[in-house]
């Protein structure tokens, strides 16, 4: 029977949300359980996943644009199904869908990364004026450039909800880059010192969602390197050019002090970024990370900037895992959706250049692990075929070491569950001189 596609409620107060990416396209076969879409609320971002096997017709692609909680957007049909000849997608009763009950928060982030009550702006003979404005609200006026102390709320109290900005029917890519600011997306906000996480190459801050849900409580948030997911298309000549956009980020978001985890290209990231933070630094904890030698495994590099079809890229997925059959149609299909693009690969193509030309990694960044005063880990699977564990050995002796047997490239994927155990141990070390700070 065909399946309904539907935007859902994922919390009481929803109304309405927004397709920020599409991971499947018309004609792709899905799996029950595998992530197709993401949505944005005025209070969180999540993955939506499908309820049933077959494939996915009847999707415009379209993103960026506020729909009502249950509209659908697209059917999964099973073999000689069709859409149904009486289905008739539902107008998106922007204008006349009750308002919800959004929480207010600031256009400026406050000092710790949360967001505050309101933001106010005073005018020569005019009185301060207050605005309140939700989380969607401010994600679509940073991405369209709008001043939303310009833009007449039409929520409780005045607040600036999402369908009072302009709608666009379609994603302006990068908008970030009008900012000039690397995609920040935080998993949970929770209180105290957060943990941030740097993705690996090819890919984005939304291949950490597994690893931040089993931390709990833990506040996580996730920045997308250069030329990677949301952030902006950079020519960066070096790790270190790299930590600089990063910093420049976590300043923007008035983070003052933060765990920081990295993973390969954002592991080596990590290492640069770790000696300007300098006291800020809680702990370091690196997966598989580049920067400690000159060996990676350049055909893997090349051959997934080849592909130009999912089936070219999936043999090279394969190699991340210690265990090939670990590499599901989820994981594939949300991994040629960060590269499909033309212009997504050109850009990684000229960063992997920079980077790692002739398929060696440039540079070395090991003494920088020399002198950090946090405590530091390096995780890595034993299997690894992209980067060799082997460059483990030799690292400053305070470096505690974990190697993961018949694990590969991606640990966090392989085994969470240790890799969120080891961080919890990290946290729990890099917050034990709060007393002292």
């Amino acid at each position: 029977m065909a399946t309904e596609v539907i935007l859902p409620r994922v919390d009481m107060d929803m109304t309405e949300g927004k397709i920020a990416q599409w991971y499947v396209h018309n004609g792709d076969p899905v799996s029950k359980g595998q992530v197709i879409f993401e949505i944005e609320t005025d209070k969180a971002t999540m993955e939506i996943e499908a309820t049933a096997d077959g494939v996915l017709q009847g999707s415009d692609g379209a993103t960026d644009v506020v729909l009502p909680v249950g509209h659908v957007v697209g059917w999964i049909l099973q073999p000689g199904e069709a859409i149904p000849a009486d289905h008739a997608a539902a107008p998106t009763p922007l204008d006349g869908a009750a308002p919800a009950a959004e929480e207010p928060v600031a256009a400026t982030p406050a000092r710790s990364g949360m967001t505050t009550d309101a933001v106010t702006r005073q005018g020569a003979g005019d009185p301060t004026r207050v605005l309140r404005a939700t989380p969607l609200a401010r994600s679509m006026a940073r991405a369209q450039g709008a001043d939303l102390l310009a833009v007449n709320g039409t929520g409780p109290g005045g607040r600036v909800l999402a369908r009072d900005l302009p709608q666009s029917k379609t994603r302006t890519p990068h908008a970030a880059a009008a900012a000039g600011a690397l995609h920040l997306h935080w998993f949970n906000r929770g209180t105290g010192v957060p943990l941030v996480l740097l993705h690996g190459f090819g890919t984005s801050t939304g291949s950490w969602r597994p690893l931040a849900q089993q931390l709990g409580d833990v506040p996580v948030l996730g920045i997308d390197l250069p030329n990677h997911g949301k952030s902006p298309r950079a020519v960066v000549a070096d790790l270190d050019a790299v930590a600089r956009l990063l910093l420049a980020r976590l300043d923007q978001e008035g983070i003052e002090s933060l765990h920081l985890a990295g993973h390969s290209m954002g592991g080596g990231a990590a290492i640069a970024l770790a000696p300007l933070l300098q006291q800020r630094l809680r702990s370091l904890t690196l997966l598989a990370p580049l920067g400690l030698g000159p060996q990676i495994n350049g055909a893997f590099i090349a051959g997934m900037l080849r592909a130009t079809r999912l089936e070219s890229l999936q043999p090279w997925l394969a190699l991340l895992f210690g265990d090939a059959t670990r590499l599901s149609a989820s994981f594939a299909a949300t991994a040629w959706s960060e590269l499909e693009s033309a212009d997504a690969r050109a850009a990684l193509t000229t960063m992997a250049q920079d980077l790692l030309p002739d398929g060696t990694q440039a540079g070395s960044l090991r003494d920088r692990l020399a002198d950090l005063a946090a405590p530091v880990k390096l995780i890595w699977g034993t299997h690894d075929q992209i980067v060799p564990p082997q460059h483990a050995a030799g690292v400053p002796g305070a470096v505690a070491l974990h190697l993961l047997p018949g694990v590969g490239h991606l640990p966090q994927v392989e085994a969470v569950t240790v890799v969120a155990q080891l961080l919890r141990q990290q946290l729990a070390a890099g917050n034990a001189g709060d007393g002292n700070r």
